[in-house]
């Protein structure tokens, strides 16, 4: 996609470049997928840490990480410690704002596509109502031609 369609007369940014390259469906649930497993993982190890008491085990932490960042939250395991909950908490909101941003960035990716079959449609209509008008210049073309040399006689 050239840069001009996103933001003309400027340069696109990261997170533009990294919209364009999720654009299909099986690029987004991978990215997805990762996205949230490298979350679960880093908040599950973190939590082990900070909340030994409620999470004894690191597979646990990576447990009620996944149920955070994914926002299902069955609330089978809580943490209890101020920290636990700031963890909680971090989880819970880059959860929603990658859902938001993946969200965002295929819906902008359909419009921009949609807006560029409609131009094209447009370009094509524009096209053809050219071509009529220079058929019907060059049967007046004609006509005139003939009249001329009626008149030359």
């Amino acid at each position: 996609m050239p840069e001009s369609v996103l933001r003309p007369g400027r340069k696109t940014s990261f997170v533009e470049r990294r919209i364009r390259r999720i654009v299909n469906a099986r690029s987004v649930t991978i990215g997805l997928a990762a996205t949230f497993v490298g979350l679960a993982l880093i908040g599950g190890v973190i939590i082990r840490f900070v909340d030994h008491q409620n999470f004894p085990s690191v597979g646990l932490g990576i447990w009620w990480a996944l149920q955070t960042v994914t926002t299902v939250g069955y609330g089978d395991v809580v943490p209890a410690t101020t920290a636990g909950r700031t963890i909680g908490g971090l989880e819970m909101v880059l959860g929603i704002a990658f859902i938001s941003f993946v969200t965002a960035g295929v819906t902008s990716s359909l419009v921009q596509r949609a807006a560029r079959a409609e131009s094209e449609a447009d370009r094509v209509h524009r096209e053809e109502i050219a071509e009529r008008i220079v058929d019907q210049l060059a049967e007046l073309g004609k006509r005139l031609d003939a009249v001329d040399s009626k008149l030359a006689r």
